[in-house]
Parts: C-alpha cells; structure tokens; sequence
C-alpha cells in the first residue's frame, strides 16, 4: 500500500488511471533521453512529480522511499520551479511534460555521475543516486523554456479545435511538442501572434458547429454550450436542456471555399526576422482555415519548390503538429524561383476541384516571372494570388494578383492585414 499511496497531499491512493499516466510520463522521458531510465524512477515517483507542478501550493507527507522524498522536497524548495508554475497549474498536459522533461534530465546528470561499470549493466545503485539542489534548479531553468513552447503549442492548438485540452487529447503528439521547444525557434513564431485577434469572416457563410463566434443563442447542443451554463445545479441543467433553453455560441463559418495556400520563400535573404513573421503569418492563416472550414496548404521554395503539407477540416492534433513541425524546422538559404512555386501550388489545387482557392504568396525577392503563363495557371487552378512583398516590389508579380501588399516593419498590424480578406 505504501509505494501506492501518493506523497504529495490530497493525490491519495495511486489508482490504475494515476499509474497509467505516471508510465506514460516515464515513457515520454525515456523517449527524450534516448536511454534506459534509473530503476529508482518508478511510475509513483512520476505521478508525484506531476501534481507537484500541477498542484498550486503541493505539500510532500512525512512517509515515503528515502529518494522519492527527498527529490520531491528538493524540487518543491528551488526557487525555479516558480518559473515552470505559471505554464503547468491546473493544466494537465504541460503537467506532463514537465514531468516528463525534468525526470528526462535528471537521469541525464544522474547517469553522468553513476560509476561505468553500474552503467554498463544497465543499473544504478541506489545508494549512489543523488541529485543536488543545484543540478535541479539547473534542471528547472531548461525545463521552464519547453514548458512555456509547450503552452502556446496547447493555446494554438486548442484554439484550432484541435483537441479539447486533456493529456489522453494531446497523447501523440508531446514528443513532438517538447522536441520542437528544444530544437526550433518556434516559441519566437508564437510570441507573435499573442494578443492578436484575427477578424469574422467576410462574404457569404452558413451556421456550423465548428467555425467562428458569432454570437449566442438557445438550444440543446452540448458542443456549443456557454461556459456559464456548466455552473448550473444539474437538475436546472438537463431541464434547459430538454426545453433546448441552454445558452450557446452561436457559429458561422464560410460557405463552400477552396484551400489556402501559404508560398513562402525561404531563400538565402529571408533569414532572421522575415521567415520568422512569414511562419506567423502562416499559423495565423492556419487559424482562419480551422474556424472556416477550409483545407490548408504550405509550401516553402527557394530555387526549388519543396514538397508541401496539407491540412483537411477538423484533422487531429497530432496532423497540426505536423505542420508545426514543417513551419520551425525548415533553414532559410538558397536563390529564388517565384514562378515555378506558383505554378506547382495551382497543380496541388487544381486537385480540389473547382472551389475558389486563395494563394498567398511571401517573398522578398525580386525574380522576373512571365505575368501571362501565371495567369493561365490560376485560371486553371480557380486561384486567386495574394502577393506580399517583405520589403521590396515586383512589378510583374502585381500585375496577376488580385492583392498585392508590402510589408516593411514586419508587425502584428501588417500581419493582419494580410490575413484579412474577402
């Protein structure tokens, strides 16, 4: 009973759910640390570290293994964990990550400082293990950046109707999430689009249950239930709900259009600033074809139109991810082909079949394209080409978009209007 019993107070008895997810949490570890795992990191030891990142004030028992306690005490007394607090209390998939992520480093100093021959055996001896206050608060340090990636990967992804925001939800995709907070510059993507509300949709739409907030209304659907409405004791509740008297968003999304598609130049000149508010943009136009129900494509180019990812209405957390992934991790470098990127997006849309497509192009180059050969090709294609110059001016390129635009300071104002349009 005792190694079952939680040592954090208020968790209590280690469950089969609570042990299900303290394995999870060792797994994700061990994934990240490409290594075995101390014997000492056991599936109690993880469901406790991750309600003392989730719990807002957690208090460790006079009980439990030696090692068990006192990690958790030292945890709980480094200063740093309040830099990993703001992103995890109350929120169970940044819990688990930063679980995951410090027991992952943990075992990293821990195997650094453990005899070769217990390493070799693929053990460690107990009596050996230790972690000092300041290896954990180095540990924290690192563990805090992740987390905060990982927070606006949840908030982005959430907000796409990507998951409801549980850990089972977003089960897939944590490796990803945690390696793209190490190994990209994807928190500098997100930071620009904090704060930003992109505007209603324009033109003719039709009543959905997924797509933007338009207002509210009665009626019965659970999906688009006021938050208020859950407050309610539940004999009031499922009497609204039988009347269809329930408080709901009422949503809208855009009626019966194509993809959009992101063409961004990744060229030798765009590094730094310019890839970083074209990724922006690009997450920020994902966001408007989530609420709309539209397809989402991306593609990079420089002299050379890469292959592209595409995203179909109502995908999974994991596809989104994907894209995440295909936005932060790609290297600016390379000349630039404006018009063979083009002609390729209008063949990947002349696959949809006939719905009006918007192409947004980015680029900072200037590259002499053949303004009748693109025509043709969007005409094919039903598109309508969006040019954004970074500074710059292509003549050619005005002449067969529908919108042209140049963007100088790279600002959040710039971005939306680029992303507001009919």
């Amino acid at each position: 009973m005792g190694e079952k019993e939680s040592i954090i107070e208020g968790v209590g008895h280690i469950d089969e759910v609570k042990e299900y997810r303290g394995k999870k949490i060792l797994e994700l570890a061990r994934r990240l640390s490409d290594q075995p795992l101390p014997e000492s990191f056991t599936p109690e030891l993880a469901v406790d570290i991750f309600y003392a990142f989730k719990f807002p004030l957690p208090f460790v028992k006079d009980r439990g293994d030696n090692f068990r306690r006192t990690l958790l005490i030292k945890l709980l007394a480094s200063q740093n964990i309040w830099k990993v607090k703001p992103y995890t209390v109350a929120d169970s998939v940044t819990s688990v990550v930063a679980a995951a992520s410090l027991l992952e480093k943990l075992a990293r100093l821990m195997s650094v400082q453990t005899p070769q021959s217990s390493r070799s055996s693929g053990r460690q001896e107990r009596g050996r293990e230790n972690v000092s206050e300041e290896q954990i608060a180095s540990a924290l340090e690192q563990v805090a950046t992740e987390v905060k990636a990982a927070k606006d990967m949840k908030r982005l992804l959430t907000g796409l109707g990507a998951g409801v925001g549980s850990s089972l939800s977003f089960e897939d995709t944590l490796e990803e999430m945690v390696k793209l907070a190490r190994d990209t510059d994807i928190s500098k993507v997100l930071e620009k689009l904090e704060g930003i509300k992109l505007p209603s949709p324009k033109g003719k739409y039709e009543r959905s249950n997924m797509g933007w907030i338009e207002g509210i209304e009665l009626g019965s659907d659970l999906e688009r239930v006021y938050p208020s409405q859950l407050a309610l004791p539940s004999y009031y509740f499922l009497s609204l709900f039988a009347d269809s008297q329930l408080v709901l968003y009422r949503k809208v999304t855009s009626h019966s259009k194509g993809p959009i598609y992101v063409l961004m130049d990744k060229s030798g000149s765009m590094v730094g600033n310019k890839i970083d508010w074209a990724r922006a943009v690009a997450l920020a136009l994902l966001k408007r074809t989530s609420a709309e129900g539209r397809g989402f494509y991306a593609r990079f180019f420089d002299s050379v139109a890469y292959p592209p990812v595409s995203l179909a209405p109502n995908s999974k957390p994991s596809e989104f991810v994907k894209v995440l992934s295909y936005l932060a991790r790609v290297k600016a470098g390379g000349g630039t082909d404006i018009a063979k990127a083009i002609v390729a997006a209008c063949d990947d849309i002349v696959k949809e079949r006939g719905k009006v497509s918007d192409i947004i192009l980015i680029s900072d180059g200037e590259d002499r394209v053949m303004p009748d050969l693109l025509s043709k090709a969007l005409k094919k294609a039903n598109a309508r080409l969006h040019t954004i110059m970074i500074q710059g001016q292509n003549n050619y390129l005005r002449q067969v978009s529908v919108r042209y635009m140049t963007a100088r300071k790279l600002e959040a104002s710039e971005l939306l209007k680029v992303v507001d349009f009919d």
